[in-house]
């Protein structure tokens, strides 16, 4: 894993302790790791709120204009109840 992402082995074993502590993913003793169902849940909301953003930027700024880093940036840095305000947002639209 640590290679197909490009970290070191020491920071992705640190994320993903992080994240399981989180209750986000689930990690066996060998090593293997996958999404719980709040991590699942977690994921479709990021995905859903990129994919609105992305059509939101691009028809005020243009095709292309605004990168997929920065979006991901964007969300990234929403507070959790921040990602859940715009997700029931943009949803019930």
């Amino acid at each position: 894993m640590a290679n197909a992402l490009g970290f070191s082995k020491p920071s992705v074993h640190n994320m993903l302790r992080s994240l399981a502590e989180l209750g986000i993913v689930k990690q066996e003793i060998f090593g293997l790791a996958f999404f719980t169902e709040k991590g699942v849940a977690l994921a479709q909301k990021y995905t859903f709120c990129y994919t609105e953003l992305e059509k939101r930027m691009t028809e005020i700024c243009g095709c292309g204009a605004v990168s997929e880093n920065a979006l991901c940036g964007l969300l990234a840095d929403m507070p959790t109840n921040k990602l859940e305000a715009l997700y029931k947002k943009t949803k019930s639209h």
